[in-house]
């Protein structure tokens, strides 16, 4: 169970996907109001009663909504694609709950059928979260199985695609590339003063990583991995490369295709496993792995 929630889970900034996903709560939550009249809301005598329960299916909309603009703009600088797990995602859905839940009994005060107390709220918050836990559960666990084969299934072609590059490159096929082949075989990379450099083969780069101002260049040389700060961004670094087979997969990595040994796919997306005993793992973006399954289609 622990382990489940450590697992990695898809995170994504606010998009029309999450006003479809809401708006399908809401929906959920008067129907189920209107239909079930649990709580008490069978013995409810009001006016215009369909209108007033279809007023929570409304807040039950309206509120993650607000909740998620909020939460977005709050986590936007702290990269939450690459750290966020099963149990970050159900603790925002349980903030999101509470949110509603205080919607709720705004609500409720506003059409005169609840008072603004803890114990009005604690009331609300139980009612609240008796009606999403199997909604936000369903959508939890078919959002992460959903992700973890689409994902492994892509994570296996893309595997398939640089094992088949590798081993035209062993037997000594050219590589097909529409920019022209350097003619020396050697990496150089030039930090922003114009003066600090690295020179290695490019069979030598396993990864660069973007640091701040720095990119962080790790090759294997003389049979243990090297790891060296280059101070520039990873954008001008990556200007200075001229091989095919070394390809930005994340906005923050450059990855060298040769020294790659496995990609494996998760909820989150996929990473890549590299040769020579390296530990590390690399993410392959969403956003970039299109172009890396064109590139290595380009090799052919």
């Amino acid at each position: 169970m622990f382990e489940f929630l450590k697992k990695p889970y898809p995170y994504y900034s606010f998009s029309f996907r999450d006003v479809y996903s809401n708006f399908l709560i809401g929906c959920f939550v008067a129907f189920f109001l209107i239909v079930f009249q649990p709580f008490g809301v069978s013995i409810w005598q009001t006016d215009h009663k369909l209108l007033k329960l279809m007023g929570f299916g409304f807040v039950s909309f309206i509120c993650p909504f607000i909740f998620r603009l909020i939460s977005t703009s709050v986590l936007k600088k702290k990269n939450p694609e690459e750290t966020w797990t099963v149990w970050k995602e159900i603790v925002g859905l349980m903030f999101v709950i509470c949110f509603i839940a205080l919607g709720n009994l705004c609500y409720g005060n506003f059409i005169k059928i609840s008072h603004f107390n803890f114990q009005e709220l604690s009331l609300t918050l139980v009612a609240t979260f008796l009606l999403a836990i199997f909604p936000i559960t369903a959508n939890v666990l078919l959002k992460y199985n959903r992700f973890v084969t689409l994902n492994k299934k892509d994570a296996e072609l893309m595997e398939a695609e640089v094992l088949d590059f590798q081993n035209r490159v062993e037997v000594g096929n050219p590589v097909k590339e529409n920019i022209e082949q350097p003619k020396n075989e050697v990496l150089i990379l030039i930090a922003e003063n114009d003066k600090d450099k690295i020179e290695l083969k490019p069979e030598e780069l396993l990864y660069i990583e973007s640091a701040d101002n720095y990119s962080n260049v790790v090759f294997y040389r003389n049979n243990k991995i090297n790891k060296q700060l280059l101070r520039g961004s990873l954008k001008r670094i990556e200007s200075q490369i001229t091989f095919p087979f070394i390809i930005r997969c994340h906005r923050s990595y450059i990855v060298n295709l040769k020294l790659i040994n496995h990609i494996k796919g998760n909820a989150q997306g996929y990473r890549i496993e590299f040769k020579n005993n390296l530990s590390d793992t690399i993410p392959v973006s969403r956003n970039y792995s299109k172009a890396l399954f064109e590139r290595l289609e380009s090799l052919k």
